[in-house]
């Protein structure tokens, strides 16, 4: 907890900001981390981001770990609830790629991927996972993984997470290009809070920052530019990203994510079940 308390204290302000939200406190992370979502005053938003989570090069072993399976998707147009756009996502077993299963993960490496490269994947994968459960102890993180990639064109429009599906957490490696995540409150229009997901970059939404937090990326408004974007009328490859109101270094393009989330609640319930019942 220490290593990721101290990454996130150096953080805090190059990678989140809350210059648009007044009435909003970035906690520091002894206040966040290891503590129960009920505990966390609602002044708080608890949204973080971890820089350089992993190297250049655990980054190009993940693209080309993950590569195979993207390959054989299509980018569509609309998610079924239409919240994302221009992307293509699949779902995997941590168990089974991480290697902690019987047969090591061989079940999910492929032909075009060679060892050394399967091996930072995992191990990189691992790491994130590791940091990804030091935030909330006490709520496992789901076995499903979520691989979601955007291309340069894509975005997510603003929702809020349903709590019956996963519990306290969602956290995430960013890939490839940069892209920034904007969190609004319904209760103080006009306030966002903003996350740079910048290449190799760690971030993590506990509690409220997932249940009543808005968030999106790379969106503000159904306006005429997402529409022309949508149609594939308006390329933004290579236009910079904007973060805390300033240009960045950082230009858009393909955006791959890594996601992790907590277990749904009933998961949860039935765990501390057979806690409780192995401890008597």
């Amino acid at each position: 907890m220490m290593n990721i308390t101290r990454l996130l204290r150096e953080a805090l302000h190059n990678y989140v900001s809350l210059r648009y939200a007044p009435s909003f406190q970035q906690p520091q992370p002894r206040e966040v981390i290891g503590v129960p979502t009920r505990g966390i005053p609602p002044k708080f938003l608890p949204a973080f981001v971890v820089p350089e989570a992993i190297g250049e090069e655990e980054e190009q072993a993940l693209l080309a770990f993950t590569e195979p399976w993207f390959s054989r998707l299509p980018y569509n147009d609309g998610h079924m609830d239409s919240l994302i756009h221009h992307f293509k996502e699949f779902y995997r077993s941590y168990r089974e790629i991480a290697g902690d299963t019987a047969d090591n993960g061989s079940n999910s490496t492929h032909e075009e991927v060679d060892e050394k490269t399967a091996a930072l994947a995992r191990t990189a994968l691992r790491r994130c996972r590791k940091l990804a459960s030091e935030y909330l102890a006490n709520i496992p993180l789901d076995d499903r993984v979520h691989f979601l990639r955007l291309n340069s064109n894509g975005f997510i429009r603003a929702h809020v997470d349903e709590s019956r599906n996963s519990s306290g957490i969602v956290a995430g490696l960013s890939l490839g290009s940069a892209r920034v995540m904007t969190l609004t409150h319904p209760k103080h229009p006009g306030e966002r809070a903003e996350l740079l997901l910048a290449p190799r970059a760690f971030y993590a939404l506990i509690g409220t920052a997932r249940y009543e937090w808005e968030h999106s990326v790379d969106w503000s408004e159904d306006g005429t530019e997402n529409l022309e974007r949508v149609r594939g009328n308006l390329p933004m490859e290579g236009t910079p990203v904007t973060f805390d109101g300033r240009e960045t270094q950082h230009k858009r393009g393909e955006r791959t994510a890594i996601i992790f989330r907590g277990v749904s609640p009933i998961e949860l319930l039935l765990t501390k079940m057979r806690m409780k019942r192995a401890a008597t």
